[in-house]
């Protein structure tokens, strides 16, 4: 789960949900409805909306009342804020991961790149120039339970900083109900699937309630705005975008959670308010469920686990295990299939286990990954296996029902041992 202020390197798995200040949704923006004049917002009409210079607590605090309008909810108090220059916060995360390299074998990124997720040097730190803060503005970040500014010398008073600003408000307000570190505990968020499906609930359900501010700044109509077309078409860009880059993975950090999470708020809200969006956080959302849910909520996927693989002697006894769930399968078959063939086999996703072993002491730089994936139907998983086994170079593939094994080892050696029955 990302703290959103804090730049990190993915030089792990574990090293999930970095999301950068992404740009805003272009939602409204050239709405035949839309007027230079700002909109009042429904149930919100007594609060003045007008940008204000967000460096100021005076903005700040009439940023984190509106926030609280949208959300339903008090006030409150003011987090603690935290102000840095471009330089000083260029130089704060540079030191923070200095000398923290990666080993010479990174085994997890190996194994992405057999799936054609990653390309090798995928996970490293690139060092933060002043440049690459530019468009930051301000962020959340609630391992710190602070408000960060980025200070660029001159007043942010612009309709993009008030947004953001907002936006960090609303999660603010989300970590004052919910506590957003014991509910990564709670909700078992360790695994890749989790913190992508965990970070689109908290950035999404920013993102929902950002965007109806957003377009209130712009004189839209709301009555004339679909909000849900105008999301999925977002969603399209960022598949698009994501699939586009070097590493699909990497990708997907900066920009899987805004929109696929809005989408699932907007939808919670359509079906009960305020207090079903409040009702997602009870559990967590998969991605599957994310991708599932394009007009309607989806339910949860009814999960299947196998039991865990038992690698020889010439295996460390202790692999990295994690899941990359509907979201990674279908990146991952996106590069050999058609998308809506790898669409809707990544649908049928029903549970998986992704195993990362290194070699024992004789060999530590060998790798070995057991892909585990349970499907909904034989027919799917028939699918997969095929799909699997012409479409991932020296991948050894199995299937019992709907139970499909794929096994990998850089040496090529066989990995009988991989494929367990039920």
């Amino acid at each position: 789960m990302s703290d959103n202020g804090n730049s990190r390197p993915p030089n792990a798995f574990l090293s999930l949900g970095f999301l950068c200040l992404a740009a805003l949704l272009n939602a409204c923006g050239s709405d035949p409805q839309a007027s230079s004049a700002p909109t009042p917002i429904l149930g919100c009409e007594t609060l003045d909306i007008a940008p204000c210079d967000t460096l100021q607590q005076a903005c700040q605090q009439s940023r984190l009342e509106l926030a609280a309008c949208l959300r339903g909810t008090t006030a409150g108090r003011l987090p603690r804020v935290t102000v840095m220059t471009e330089q000083g916060y260029t130089d704060y995360v540079n030191a923070t991961y200095e000398g923290t390299g990666i080993p010479l074998t990174n085994h997890f990124e190996a194994t992405m790149t057999w799936l054609g997720l990653a390309q090798l040097g995928s996970f490293d730190f690139v060092p933060l120039v002043k440049e690459g803060v530019a468009d930051k503005l301000v962020s959340y970040r609630w391992r710190q339970k602070e408000l960060l500014f980025i200070d660029h010398g001159k007043p942010a008073a612009d309709d993009a900083a008030n947004i953001e600003l907002v936006a960090s408000m609303i999660r603010w307000l989300r970590d004052q109900d919910t506590d957003i570190a014991a509910w990564t505990t709670e909700v078992s968020i360790f695994d890749v699937d989790s913190n992508w499906g965990g970070d689109a609930m908290y950035f999404g359900e920013a993102r929902f309630y950002s965007n109806r501010y957003k377009a209130a700044l712009a004189g839209v109509d709301p009555a004339s705005v679909d909000e849900l077309s105008q999301i999925n078409a977002d969603i399209r860009q960022d598949i698009d975008w994501i699939r586009a880059q070097p590493s699909t993975y990497v990708a997907t950090n900066e920009r899987f959670s805004h929109n696929f999470g809005a989408r699932a708020a907007y939808l919670a809200w359509r079906r009960d308010g305020v207090e079903a969006v409040n009702a997602l956080y009870h559990d967590k959302l998969l991605t599957q469920q994310l991708m599932a849910s394009e007009t309607e909520e989806g339910p949860a996927p009814a999960l299947r686990f196998h039991a865990r693989p038992r690698a020889p002697e010439e295996w460390a006894s202790d692999p990295t295990v994690t899941a990359l769930g509907a979201w990674g399968l279908f990146l991952s078959l996106s590069r050999f299939l058609e998308t809506d063939a790898a669409w809707s086999l990544a649908l049928g996703w029903s549970g998986e286990q992704l195993f990362v072993f290194k070699g024992a002491e004789s060999a530590p730089d060998e790798t070995a990954l057991v892909w585990q994936l349970e499907l909904a139907d034989e027919v799917s998983a028939s699918a997969l296996e095929e799909a699997l086994l012409g479409g991932i170079a020296n991948a050894q593939v199995r299937r019992t029902g709907t139970f499909v094994t794929l096994a990998i080892s850089s040496n090529d050696s066989p990995l009988d041992w991989a494929f367990v029955g039920d």
